[in-house]
């Protein structure tokens, strides 16, 4: 998939480069400037799981997704998706508040994800005012030459004050250390677009979102597959509450078109539930949760 815009990049740079190496170095590294509506876009297969008190972590479903990010003032009308089984048929997507949004059905395995979902073209249509009305090719292709392109799900780990913690023992009082197995499938991209991802969130017990390691391309910190660990503030917790912690691990293909970085991806999260100790302020305990900040927790 690379290979297309690569040969562009080189062609253009043979001359006004030091080498053509750098060509792709500068070019790849380069951030979306001359566009100010999209963040990055992205289409991808994924498998959820669940971590239970003990650490077992067992599979929940798995599922297709596709997403435009906007960037903090951008715009994207007339946003839609094509699918190599939708006929020419448009996709429209949905606004969530953070990104365009759009989600395919989940399904108990990966067989029945990949009759719904096979490899191939998912095209991008959108309208923005920087960019004008295009069209955008994220290419979808099982990164492994044998068996799942899923990576393998991550098991969470916890650490306060130097201490493995159990999920239902927090103390709201202490910074919580999240770590997590090793992300054997992560790797660095050659285009140096950006590397194998990996997020840590945490959602309160009304499905808010409390504590979000970072998306690229945002201007903030966030995680790759080299990191090991994610720190949540003391701050994000409250005595007697319950909490949703999820950590994925996404491998990347990446390109960049019209300024806009585009990513087909692989990827797996695990959710976990996690309890504070201590006594709550009248009106502010939560035991249970109320609302799932992440529908991958969707138990098929």
């Amino acid at each position: 998939m690379p290979g297309k815009f690569l040969m562009v990049v080189l062609a253009l740079c043979l001359t006004a480069c030091d080498s053509p190496q750098q060509a792709v170095l500068d070019v790849a590294m380069a951030p979306p400037t001359e566009q100010t509506d999209i963040t990055f876009i992205v289409a991808g297969k994924t498998s959820n799981h669940r971590q239970s008190l003990s650490g077992e972590v067992s599979v929940l479903n798995f599922h297709f997704f596709a997403e435009v990010f906007l960037q903090s003032d951008g715009e994207a009308q007339d946003s839609s998706l094509e699918t190599p089984l939708s006929q020419g048929v448009r996709i429209p997507f949905a606004d969530s508040g953070y990104a365009l949004e759009m989600h395919g059905g989940r399904y108990k395995s990966e067989a029945e994800l990949e009759a719904a979902y096979p490899d191939g073209d998912y095209i991008f249509r959108y309208d923005a005012p920087s960019i004008g009305a295009v069209s955008q090719v994220v290419t979808l292709g099982n990164p492994n030459a044998t068996g799942s392109g899923i990576p393998k799900a991550p098991q969470i780990y916890l650490n306060q004050n130097g201490k493995s913690v159990a999920p239902d023992n927090i103390d709201p009082q202490q910074d919580l250390r999240v770590t997590w197995s090793e992300f054997s499938a992560g790797d660095a991209d050659p285009l140096g677009i950006v590397d194998d991802l990996l997020f840590v969130i945490m959602g309160d017990c009304d499905g808010v979102r409390r504590a979000h390691s970072g998306r690229p391309f945002e201007n903030t910190p966030y995680l790759t597959y080299a990191d090991e660990s994610f720190v949540i503030d003391a701050s994000r917790l409250l005595p007697e509450n319950v909490y949703q912690l999820s950590v994925e691990h996404a491998v990347l293909d990446t390109t960049l078109e019209h300024n806009v970085p585009a990513f087909a991806t692989y990827a797996t999260s695990t959710f976990l539930d996690i309890r504070t100790t201590g006594e709550a302020e009248p009106g502010t305990a939560c035991r249970s949760i109320r609302k799932k900040f992440d529908a991958g927790q969707a138990v098929l």
